[in-house]
Formats: C-alpha cells, structure tokens, sequence
C-alpha cells in the first residue's frame, strides 16, 4: 500500500465516522444518535488498524513499561504490537518525543515471565525507522495523535464536539497530504 492510498483510506473511514456523531436530542425520551460508546470502539479499532500499517511508512509505537508491582522491575522494558524486538532508545530507531498515551494501563509487564497483567505505569513512545522520511512521519504522527484525541473525547457523557473537532482536523491534514500542496500555501497564491 502506497502513502497515498493508506490516506484516501483513512480519509473515507474518517468520513465515515464523523457522518455518525451527531448531538443528542436532549428533548427525547430516547435517542437514536451514535453513542460515545459505539464511537468510541469503531474509533479504536480504526486506529489500531492503522497504527499497525503506518509501520509500513517508517512510524511505530512502542510502549514503555515504567513501573510495576515486581519488586524486582527492571524500568523501561517494552512491548510492542509488531513481534520485534525493540529496547528503549534502541539504536536502529530514531527516538522523538512523541507519546500517544502516558498512565495506568491494565497489561502484562515484560520483566517476568508469564506475568499476569495487572495496573502499571506506561508509555506509548512514538518512534521513526532510521531509513524513514522523519517529516513525513511526524505529519503522519500528527494525524495519529488527532485520532487518538478523539478516542479521548469520545467517553461516556462528553460532548460530542470534541469528537468532530479532532476528526475533522485529522482529516483536513490528509486532504494537505493528498494535494500537490498544502491548502494554506495554494490560499497565499490566490491572495497575491
């Protein structure tokens, strides 16, 4: 799959999404609308779906297991949803500053074996493949991290604005992606 395609993909799927978040009316008895729930799962399989395939392109997210009930924790052990293995600030990877998600998760730490999971610490480090075009990846990382922002909106009793708000800003940095140039750049041209 070309850059190109992943985004006209993700694009359509965003649109998709967004065309079913509608506000609640507060004047019915019932409501027909797209609960945050059902967002907020259709979102999450989206953007695992695609997380996994921005690997292709040179961006992957590996998460740090900070801390844990082991006495014997060893800090910063990863895991990662790729089969490889990859040691925080491993060298064959450029590692930024970027984080999709920082707190308590309920998960299995990879400093004992067979360790059943329980609520630690971690962190989703956002990290480049040397041989990838870094600025793609990080205009990719911002798309990302948009989507993962309305995952966040998307609880139970919050406004569905901030949903579309995430959404929409996702996708019109696709749109700058697919065409020739950046839609603020094309404007300035017209301006002059």
């Amino acid at each position: 799959m070309t850059l190109e395609r992943y985004y006209i993909n993700l694009r359509s799927d965003l649109l998709e999404i967004i065309t079913g978040v509608e506000n609640a009316d507060s004047s019915l008895f019932w409501d027909n609308t797209t609960s945050n729930y059902t967002t907020r799962r259709n979102l999450e399989k989206l953007f695992k779906s695609y997380l996994n395939k921005a690997k292709n392109f040179g961006l992957l997210v590996v998460t740090r297991h900070c801390e844990c009930p082991n006495p014997k924790h060893v800090r910063n052990l990863t895991t990662n949803d790729y089969g490889i293995s990859i040691p925080y600030r491993g060298g064959n990877y450029i590692w930024g500053h970027g984080q999709m998600f920082q707190g308590k998760r309920y998960c299995a730490c990879p400093c004992t074996k067979n360790a059943k999971p329980t609520e630690h610490w971690v962190i989703d480090d956002v990290i480049y493949s040397k041989d990838a075009n870094i600025e793609q990846c990080k205009r990719l990382e911002s798309i990302l991290y948009d989507i993962n922002e309305a995952i966040d909106s998307a609880e139970d009793k919050k406004p569905r604005s901030g949903i579309r708000e995430y959404l929409l800003r996702a996708v019109l940095n696709i749109n700058d992606e697919l065409l020739p140039s950046p839609m603020e750049q094309y404007v300035r041209q017209l301006i002059k």
